[in-house]
């Protein structure tokens, strides 16, 4: 195993013991998944205790009757079953796919543990503070980062965000057409985090690919490569911020090392790398849905060329519609939920994607209101947990919605290179090809 990688593979078990003491048991560290086999091959006989109704053969990494063209339609059809559902697929699994039990879950972080985030147990094979860390020893390291990402800290980076898209789109504007995720989805807000976090924006597709890499992998070996990548560079970077610092983010991660509180070097480089994969794939994906949407509805974005102060709730409502994560959790002790047992340490699939087109949330859930009243949504996750990132990803969404609509008011999709969607714990779009008259 490479030296970056190591040591937080090493720290991990380390770490959830040292952080979390008595709250996590033994259970908490596990294997890593096998490297050689797909993730999903993996199967398992279902609880005894379990009415069939409830067993559903669904393997996130591979849903079936998905073509590419929609993931969301394609998760849908589980709606259809009883809320708790278990799967024997990726190692057996529960799954909750209503908004009601999303939360619920969340909110019970004693109960489902962040220690194992992956699915299949040990898919996610390194520590991630904060994100693999539970309350309350999860705050520290939250502390860390959430100065890059106050309100204050992203109002300080529109004017760059504005800049960045608006000579994109210019550049894109008079050819007629362009590849949407790699010439803009793929751009705009990667050299955006990466000014954050202070590296060269001239490597940005080196370092999409890996994170790409890393949260779209369907085999162990290529999710360990990638993530192998991601480590060896950053540790590389956060010994030349300890040695000449600055205001970026790696700087403040690295700073970690001096605290009183610092238990090993896998939450340095811990941090470091749950930033930049998340910093560098999700949002991607959030403005590649939300141009789909626009693109295949021209009365919709006429609204928002002919009312701009509408675009904010805009904002809102395609976030809640494009939900992206399936996480797992670690069942900490037996627990009951609408009449069904699931039991200590066994894993749970937390499905977003299905959260935010609930039904029995959200009214005629697929469709985008801009006026909508239910202003709560699950895509930032809730309580302890919430997504550091919100208050970026709100603005850099609002300011590309801004500039696109200023300069190509109108456009359809190109049916030579239509959306090609993929599931896995970040769902996501890896193609979406439009066209406009110049």
């Amino acid at each position: 195993m490479p030296v970056a990688r190591s040591i937080i593979a090493a720290s991990r078990s380390h770490g959830h013991k040292q952080a979390q003491g008595t709250m996590q048991p033994e259970t908490a560290t596990s294997s890593p998944a096998t490297a050689a086999s797909p993730v999903g091959s993996a199967t398992a006989d279902p609880p005894a205790h379990l009415p069939e109704a409830h067993i559903v053969d669904f393997d996130y990494l591979n849903p079936d009757n998905f073509d590419g063209e929609d993931i969301y339609t394609a998760l849908k059809p589980l709606h259809d079953l009883p809320d708790i559902l278990w799967s024997p697929r990726n190692g057996g699994h529960w799954i909750v796919t209503r908004s009601e039990d999303v939360r619920w879950v969340r909110e019970r972080h004693e109960i489902f543990s962040h220690s194992e985030f992956g699915i299949p147990r040990g898919a996610m094979n390194v520590m991630m503070p904060p994100v693999t860390v539970d309350p309350p020893y999860h705050a520290r390291f939250r502390a860390v980062l959430n100065p890059a990402f106050t309100p204050k800290a992203v109002r300080s980076l529109e004017g760059h965000a504005r800049t960045v898209a608006a000579q994109l789109i210019d550049d894109l504007a008079p050819r007629g057409s362009c590849e949407f995720v790699s010439q803009f989805a793929r751009v705009m807000p990667v050299i955006v985090f990466l000014k954050i976090m202070g590296l060269d924006a001239g490597r940005r597709d080196e370092f999409v690919k890996w994170a790409v890499g890393y949260t779209s992998a369907k085999e162990q070996d290529a999710k360990d490569s990638n993530a192998d990548l991601v480590a060896q560079f950053l540790a590389e970077q956060l010994d030349l911020r300890e040695r000449d610092p600055g205001d970026d983010l790696l700087s403040r991660i690295v700073a970690w090392r001096k605290n009183p509180r610092f238990g090993h070097e896998g939450e340095v480089l811990g941090m470091a790398i749950v930033s930049f994969i998340g910093g560098l794939d999700t949002l991607s994906n959030l403005m590649s849905f939300t141009m789909r949407h626009l693109a295949d509805h021209p009365e919709a974005r006429r609204r928002l060329v002919d009312q701009p102060a509408l675009i904010p709730g805009a904002v809102e409502e395609f976030i809640r519609r494009h939900g992206l994560t399936m996480t797992g959790r670690l069942i900490r002790q037996d627990v009951t939920r609408k009449g069904i047992t699931m039991q200590q340490d066994d894993m749970l699939l937390v499905i977003d994607p299905l959260a935010g087109i609930d039904e029995r949330a959200y009214p005629d859930p697929f469709e985008i209101d801009f006026g909508r009243a239910n202003a709560v949504y699950d895509s930032f996750g809730n309580a302890e947990h919430k997504c550091i990132g919100e208050h970026l990803a709100r603005m850099q969404l609002g300011v590309f919605i801004e500039e696109w609509l200023k300069r190509i008011p109108d456009f359809a999709i190109d049916p030579a290179h239509p959306p090609v969607t993929y599931a896995g714990p970040v769902i996501g779009m890896s193609q979406l090809g439009l066209v406009w008259d110049v």
